[in-house]
């Protein structure tokens, strides 16, 4: 008798498995779930709905999976729903769906000064998110410059040369594993006036380097390509957390040229001493751009630098810096010596542009210190002396 009993209740289970109810319609398949935004290429009628009960509306582009889109509510005692496709609408006849039918980006470019607004409609679902750029529209020698959260509909991308055309492209991961990527978008930066010659770094993207442990320059050149490197969580987040590791080290009398370092710049590069850099440019400003860690003269050219929250140039040992040819935009300070400390260091810039720094150029605790600013352009640049220095000129400065 108890065996019967226990196979009766199995055959009750399994029924009423059969007849449990559905979030979409039969023959539908979820592009997204309660809160989540979708995107249909084409206009598409999308089922709303739990537990067999739905609402139907033909919708087109972005949407929002909710009540608000639908205009009433199909199952008021389920909160969670979902929203569904037809499966011949999307191309296949499984559940797992042919996400590339209905799920796409358009990327849209405009061009500024030495940079390129990116722009494009979130469609949902994605799981990774990639900003690709090249010079060309030929996709295949594209590099990556950017890894974004999933959420993102906007990248600038800056250092660019005025005059070049750039492409750029979303590569973009889907919930079926597959990558896929929107249209090329180009854009052509062009200046806001003459800029007196000053040019900033030249690299374009040559390739993609993944930096977990700082790289050493001991002795002679590094030159890195035209690369872009980029920090792993192992040396930091690029944020201004204290303690985080340089992505480079320049040891005395050593050499790094022709790099590029991206959207994770950690603590940026560190000076062991006397050394020069070349053909820099730092995306994304994580702590610091450059500190100087040990006495030397420092010599730096054709760099350009964006996206900074505090300090560009952080000296925490005497020095004599020399600067031309740079192009800065958004930072704390250009400049800044180690607060409190009374070393002397010597600071000249030159052709440089500086923009919006909230605070200003220079800055000290030390009244031995000099610094000097010739032959450059400003904007919002903020003071360009903030401090006790014992000089701080400046000559031939223009105003943009």
């Amino acid at each position: 008798m108890l065996k019967k009993i226990i196979f009766a209740t199995a055959l009750l289970g399994c029924a009423a498995s059969s007849f449990a109810a559905s979030n979409r319609p039969d023959g539908y398949i979820t592009i997204c779930k309660s809160g989540e935004s979708c995107y249909l290429s084409t206009s598409t009628t999308v089922a709303f709905g739990a537990a067999d009960q739905f609402v139907y509306k033909i919708l087109n582009g972005s949407f929002s999976c909710s009540l608000a889109t639908f205009g009433s509510d199909p199952n008021a005692a389920k909160a969670s729903k979902e929203c569904s496709i037809s499966k011949s609408i999307s191309g296949s006849s499984s559940s797992s769906p042919n996400t590339a039918a209905y799920v796409s980006i358009s990327l849209n470019g405009s061009a500024g000064n030495g940079s390129a607004s990116l722009s494009w409609g979130n469609p949902g679902g994605l799981t990774a998110l990639e900003i690709y750029q090249d010079t060309d529209s030929d996709p295949s020698g594209r590099v990556r410059i950017a890894s974004l959260s999933t959420g993102s509909t906007s990248f600038t991308a800056t250092g660019l040369n005025n005059g070049t055309t750039y492409y750029f492209w979303v590569k973009y991961r889907l919930n079926d594993g597959n990558w896929y990527n929107s249209n090329a978008a180009s854009a052509k930066p062009s200046g806001g006036g003459s800029n007196g010659g000053i040019t900033g770094a030249t690299c374009t993207p040559n390739g993609f380097v993944t930096v977990s442990s700082t790289i050493r320059v001991s002795s002679g050149t590094y030159d890195g390509g035209c690369k872009v490197f980029t920090a792993t969580s192992a040396l930091g987040d690029g944020s201004q957390n204290e303690g985080q590791k340089p992505v480079f080290i320049v040891e005395n009398g050593a050499t790094l040229k022709n790099v590029i370092l991206g959207n994770n710049g950690a603590d940026g590069i560190h000076f062991s001493g006397s050394g020069t850099i070349d053909n820099i440019k730092w995306t994304n400003v994580g702590e610091d751009a450059m500190t100087v860690k040990q006495s030397g003269t420092i010599n730096i050219k054709n760099i350009s630098a964006f996206a900074g929250s505090d300090k560009f140039f952080q000296v925490n040992a005497a020095s004599t810096i020399n600067i031309s040819n740079c192009v800065v935009d958004t930072m704390g300070k250009f400049l800044r010596q180690n607060g409190g400390t009374t070393f002397k260091i010597g600071v000249t810039i030159d052709s440089c542009q500086i923009s919006n720094m909230s605070e200003g150029i220079f800055r000290t605790d030390s009244s031995v210190s000099t610094a000097r600013i010739t032959n450059s352009r400003l904007k919002n640049a903020g003071k360009i002396c903030i401090g006790n220095w014992a000089s701080c000129t400046s000559s031939g400065i223009s105003y943009y």
